[in-house]
């Protein structure tokens, strides 16, 4: 007689197939409900901002409970920032100007300055190296509200020096003591960035070059910068974006139209008589596109820098 062969009986396979097919599809359900809640998460309020922005004032004042989409939507509210003949208009293209010029000033300097530092933290024996690059992150986690006292004081007795030796240079109240204090704080996360993506290019190229007749310098500029444009790319656009969305520092060391900065306008659009609801949504939706368009542009830059150095090699 013939013993009974070992294992499942041949209906269980079948069972225990279907069992795994229905939990990777309620995994792939899950997964997809998961994503789906973090995009209306995250567009939810961009969309609320847009529908504002194109609404009457008289429509976001309104009861209007149950309905978010304008009857009458309107353009107005963008005109009306953009037209010089008004004062917000005159404040909002002056304020804009002024994103604009601190933002790419701080994000050049910073990208210059901090290459030079990177490399040499990377590929130099600097003494307490480690120590450095950890004081680097120390000083980038402290919250900015923190550093507004030493940077009064700062900026304080540099003026008072300044006058006291009969000049009429001053520094508060202006865009080039704006670009001192955002560089003051993000130069360090750049070099920081960047000396951890140094570190993963070969030392092998370099000595190439060295022998092949480049000079240290030389070598930099040669083979690692092009190496790097994907690291540098995205750490300019984090600089970028860094000193864009700055709002704090700006709110204390900036007293007129003149040299402030978008952000503190369209927090200044709200008075203690009247908020002006559609005004701020139009400021803010115009002020949010900038590093929305460009993290768009250099999305493949941003993440293939990102993620290559912090991998090690």
């Amino acid at each position: 007689m013939r013993a009974p062969a070992d294992g499942p009986e041949p209906h269980a396979r079948p069972a225990g197939a279907r069992r795994w097919r229905v939990l990777a599809q309620t995994k792939r359900v899950g997964l997809y409900l998961a994503v789906g809640a973090i995009v209306i998460w995250t567009l939810a309020p961009v969309t609320w901002l847009f529908l504002s922005a194109i609404s009457p004032y008289s429509f976001l004042v309104s009861d209007r409970v149950g309905h978010w989409i304008p009857p009458e939507p309107t353009l107005r509210n963008f005109t009306d920032m953009w037209s010089p003949a008004t004062d917000t208009g005159t404040r909002f293209r002056m304020a804009l100007a002024n994103s604009t010029v601190v933002s790419l000033s701080v994000t050049a300097i910073c990208l210059v300055v901090g290459t030079f530092a990177a490399y040499a933290l990377a590929r130099l024996e600097v003494p307490h190296r480690k120590g450095v690059v950890l004081g680097l992150v120390v000083v980038r986690m402290l919250p900015t509200i923190a550093l507004v006292i030493p940077f009064f004081v700062v900026v304080s007795q540099i003026d008072a020096f300044l006058v006291g030796h009969g000049s009429n240079v001053h520094l508060f109240d202006t865009r080039a003591n704006l670009i001192l204090l955002y560089i003051s704080f993000i130069l360090g996360f750049v070099i920081w960035v960047l000396q951890g993506y140094f570190r993963t290019v070969p030392a092998e190229l370099e000595e190439a070059a060295t022998i092949d007749g480049c000079s240290r310098l030389g070598a930099l500029r040669h083979v690692v910068l092009p190496l790097s444009a994907p690291a540098l790319m995205a750490t300019a656009l984090l600089a970028f974006l860094l000193a864009w969305d700055e709002f704090v520092l700006a709110l204390v060391f900036t007293r007129s139209p003149q040299s402030a900065t978008l952000p503190l306008f369209v927090a200044e659009l709200g008075s203690q008589y009247i908020t002006a609801h559609n005004q701020i949504a139009a400021a803010g939706f115009v002020a949010a596109l900038p590093p929305v368009v460009l993290a768009l542009a250099f999305q493949r830059f941003l993440v293939a820098g990102l993620t290559a150095g912090a991998v090690k090699s």
